[in-house]
């Protein structure tokens, strides 16, 4: 099959997926194709049984899926190699070699969360297969993630952390309730690589995605236990050595970070300095530091003063990314305030 004729499938497969029932005229516009030719590729999708007809309405489209269930019962023998090679790979095998290597980290990173520091009793995971993408979902009915991350502040800390805060601490990295056995790593790398990523507990959600992706979350969030939602294109181009370059190297290891700002400040407007304070308590450790400001259209005078000011670090590389101009106003004129 050539190129062009890849693509043409695909992007129609994409338009479908999203429910655009003008996916025709769209790809007559796209590729500048004949209305015939589309009709042939619906044709050639159809037997391929990439896309079905809806039962109750012949002309409606949809992507089939192959779904895959596994429960297991987390007796101290489980083990997250075993469980991919054995359930998992076998489902995945006709994928490109550089998508099985993200699986195969995400999914033995997040199953191994669930055995090791869930505390829960069983563990299920689902596999949904289609045309596009994979989406590997797993749930354990265990304290629940940020709730544990709760329970570990407060007893190192002694400071009582509402459980939708205690999401920020997974997004710069290397923070684990289990210092002497984890390294922190796994979440950061794992939400890089993947096209989808979500962590659902108590209500609460970690992701670095738009929300509006998260469509699933009233189906899939059980309130009690830890639920992960993760998505990935059957023809990712994403290499996981790439996105380990990006934030680590052999001299110094994983040190540099990425922060979105949006979803760190849920209310766009980060502005105390009790906010300022906590923020640079995450990224302490990294030598380069980048703060993406998309979503926040404006930011606190004290807030500035005390992360670029007061709690300056000069061993640190601050990058700012996606800043507005009301944004980069405030923060020139504070640190250009003498």
């Amino acid at each position: 099959m050539s190129q062009d004729k890849e693509r043409i499938l695909r992007y129609m497969l994409e338009l479908i997926d999203r429910d655009e029932s003008d996916y025709a005229k769209k790809t007559v516009e796209t590729f500048s194709v004949s209305s015939s030719s589309v009709y042939n590729y619906v044709n050639l999708l159809l037997k391929e049984s990439k896309l079905i007809k809806d039962d109750g309405k012949k002309t409606k489209l949809s992507l089939p899926s192959k779904k895959y269930s596994f429960n297991y019962s987390n007796d101290g023998k489980l083990f997250e190699d075993r469980i991919y090679r054995r359930d998992v790979a076998p489902i995945l095998t006709d994928l490109p070699a550089n998508v099985k290597d993200i699986w195969y980290y995400s999914f033995t990173e997040m199953m191994n969360n669930a055995i090791e520091h869930s505390s829960a009793k069983n563990i299920s995971c689902e596999v949904d297969v289609n045309a596009l993408y994979t989406r590997i979902t797993i749930v354990d009915d265990g304290i629940g993630i940020f709730r544990n991350i709760q329970k570990y502040l407060l007893e190192k800390t002694e400071e009582d952390v509402p459980e939708n805060e205690c999401v920020s601490y997974l997004f710069a990295g290397r923070f684990t309730t289990a210092e002497k056995l984890h390294s922190g790593e796994g979440i950061f790398f794992t939400s890089h690589m993947l096209d989808l990523f979500a962590i659902l507990s108590s209500g609460v959600v970690f992701t670095r995605n738009d929300f509006s992706d998260l469509q699933f979350k009233s189906e899939l969030d059980h309130g009690q236990g830890t639920t992960v939602v993760m998505r990935l294109s059957n023809n990712s181009p994403k290499l996981s050595e790439d996105v380990f370059r990006r934030f680590s190297d052999a001299e110094n290891g994983f040190n540099k970070t990425e922060i979105p700002m949006g979803h760190l400040f849920p209310n766009g407007y980060p502005v105390s300095r009790s906010e300022a304070r906590r923020l640079a308590g995450m990224v302490k450790a990294f030598e380069t530091v980048t703060l993406d400001f998309k979503g926040i259209e404006k930011i606190g005078q004290a807030f500035v003063h005390e992360f670029f000011i007061v709690l300056k670090n000069d061993a640190q590389t601050v990058v700012l990314s996606n800043v507005s101009e009301a944004v980069n106003q405030t923060i020139m004129r504070v640190k250009n305030t003498k």
